[in-house]
């Protein structure tokens, strides 16, 4: 499974779009804004400051470990945009405690799109 790059959201419109009208998730690591897209797959967008997390190095390393568990479960999600936004606590946070958050909030968004469908 790899992350085409039609399942990216990178344009500045699209990100607008979904702040404004998005529905909103998070915990103290990340904060999620997703809305249906209409396309039959989900894509994913993300908004890693430097505020939040610091060194390029740090930054790209939390990036690749998004991407990573996007992509392990994009099969199961439904066909949403989402903006994923990194949060300052995790900056001290180890990788495993950052998969759980990322494996719950998957896991809230499959529940939540079941539900109102």
């Amino acid at each position: 499974m790899s992350l085409s790059s039609r399942q990216r959201i990178r344009a500045s419109a699209a990100f607008d779009e979904l702040y404004k009208k998005g529905r909103r998730a998070g915990d103290s690591y990340f904060g999620i804004v997703f809305r249906a897209n209409g396309l039959g797959y989900p894509r994913l967008g993300m908004s890693v400051s430097v505020r939040s997390l610091g060194s390029a190095v740090a930054r790209n390393r939390l990036r690749r470990l998004v991407r990573e568990s996007f992509r392990l479960r994009q099969r199961e999600l439904p066909a949403l945009d989402i903006v994923i936004t990194a949060r300052a606590a995790a900056r001290q946070a180890g990788k495993q405690q950052l998969r759980q958050s990322l494996e719950s909030h998957w896991q809230d968004l499959i529940r939540k799109c079941a539900a109102s469908s």
